[in-house]
């Protein structure tokens, strides 16, 4: 993300540095400008570059894989139950354990993993009690605030569809 007048590298992704002042600027006065991320060839991004899938391959995948079509039912149960809180003093928040994220919405819990490269976020997730799934693809890596736009979405729409969530402990 920048404008044609600055002179910031052209992505945040996959570094932890907050987008500098201008770009913070003008992304809250509505005028900066989109960078064209298109031309990248994912391939140098590890598992990005090796496949090309859409949103219903990825929803194939996370429900196989959530619901016990990959793995061995010891290796399952030990995968499900990996998830620890990412914020100790958080007990309750986000998780992640053997290359899975959790979240819990009161008694309902998605389980998820998200992607990232220049110019591109993604989330993929599923409930398996209530046979829930939500791919999530956005163009824009992290919002001006430093926050996965993917995730940040993730928790909104969820928000929507459970009854209990952690949106609304916060508010």
């Amino acid at each position: 993300m920048r404008t044609a007048t600055s002179t910031a590298a052209p992505s945040y992704a996959l570094v932890d540095a907050p987008y500098p002042d201008d770009l913070q600027a003008a992304a809250k006065a509505g005028t900066l400008k989109p960078n064209d991320d298109t031309w990248q060839n994912p391939s140098p991004y590890f598992a990005a570059g090796a496949v090309v899938s859409t949103a219903d391959d990825l929803a194939t995948w996370i429900r196989a894989l959530v619901g016990g079509k990959v793995l061995n039912a010891d290796y399952q149960r030990q995968w499900l139950d990996s998830p620890e809180p990412e914020d100790p003093s958080k007990p309750e928040g986000q998780k992640y354990g053997y290359g899975i994220s959790a979240i819990t919405f009161g008694p309902n819990k998605v389980y998820f993993h998200g992607g990232e490269m220049p110019g591109y976020n993604s989330f993929m997730g599923h409930d398996p009690a209530n046979d829930v799934t939500l791919i999530i693809w956005t163009n824009l890596t992290l919002s001006p605030d430093g926050k996965a736009t993917a995730n940040t979405l993730m928790v909104k729409i969820l928000d929507q569809i459970y009854t209990v969530s952690p949106l609304q402990k916060a508010k």
